[in-house]
């Protein structure tokens, strides 16, 4: 089954603008071209490929910035582990998000080695961050304020706010660089699978799982108490940091979960369709806080509780 091109537009969207921390074209287009190249590809795929990796090799020659190599070589990690899973696993392309977790596990493990066996460090990583994002702020602030009129106070003062708030979100995102990458590079392997079956003529295995039936296995609940542990004893202080990122990590993986619940269980109750769709966004633009923490208890709960074979009982 092909997915529906709006579902992939959306989809493409929503990564790009939620998820685009590194490298945010590569991390699709290069696992594309290798579940392209290893899926029975036929003389189309193989052609698509290879325009593909040749688009991907030459976005990153004579990359001027530092934080752009970082992200062609986290990209390079995370093809090689996917080759690695697919061809180690044959289970690997029907079992997706295990098959996805796993890729992205592998490449931070092999990326965590390499920090500590290199001279680069986390702390450069953050600093190369900050200072990329922090640039990327002054240009939309520069180019607002070349707009704004001399005497605009109120626009220039929304504008001070916006600054402000620009340089604690860089100094954030930097901090839980590791983790937000492993989440965006989940959806960047979700993405590109998508894509797969969609330009491949004969695609393998299944098609990605909708969103209310999102889950995983119940055991990476032991990620959020090792996450809560580094962050709340204070004789694990060194580690706050890691702590931070599992938390990133898991609590995305948890919040995206209990989204799914969420959709199960309007979907039990009879309730969809463009209604919800605009009650969704609304709650997004002006009770994320809370959306997402209620989100997050959904999906932490659901590892014991199953709101959704619940909310099917009660509806069969």
């Amino acid at each position: 089954m092909k997915p529906r091109p709006w579902r992939l537009a959306v989809g493409a969207l929503l990564y790009l603008v939620g998820v685009g921390f590194v490298a945010p074209l590569a991390l699709v287009v290069a696992p594309l071209a290798a579940l392209l190249a290893l899926q029975r590809p036929g003389r189309r795929e193989a052609l698509v490929a290879a325009g593909l990796a040749v688009l991907t090799l030459w976005s990153w020659i004579g990359a001027p910035d530092a934080y752009e190599r970082f992200g062609a070589a986290w990209t390079l990690l995370v093809v090689g582990s996917l080759v690695l899973v697919l061809s180690r696993r044959e289970a690997g392309t029907t079992r997706l998000v295990s098959s996805g977790l796993l890729t992205v596990s592998l490449a931070g493990g092999v990326g965590a080695l390499l920090v500590g066996v290199t001279s680069f460090s986390f702390a450069q990583l953050t600093w190369l961050a900050n200072r990329h994002f922090s640039a990327q702020a002054r240009l939309w602030i520069d180019a607002a304020s070349g707009a704004l009129a001399p005497g605009d106070s109120t626009a220039r003062s929304a504008l001070a706010a916006f600054e402000s708030s620009s340089i604690a979100l860089a100094d954030t995102v930097s901090r839980y660089l590791p983790g937000l990458v492993l989440l965006q590079s989940l959806a960047a392997l979700a993405l590109a699978w998508a894509l797969y079956r969609t330009i491949a003529r004969e695609p393998e295995g299944t098609p990605l799982p909708s969103l209310r039936e999102f889950r995983f296995n119940d055991h990476l609940i032991w990620g959020v108490v090792a996450a809560l542990v580094t962050l709340v004893l204070p004789r694990l202080g060194p580690l706050h940091e890691v702590g931070g990122n599992l938390a990133a990590f898991f609590g995305g993986l948890y919040v995206l979960r209990g989204v799914g619940v969420l959709a199960a269980l309007f979907g039990a109750a009879g309730m969809g369709g463009l209604g919800v769709m605009l009650f969704g966004v609304f709650v997004v633009l002006f009770l994320l806080p809370v959306a997402a923490l209620v989100a997050l208890a959904l999906g932490v709960t659901d590892t014991w509780v199953d709101w959704r074979r619940r909310a099917a009982a009660r509806q069969g």
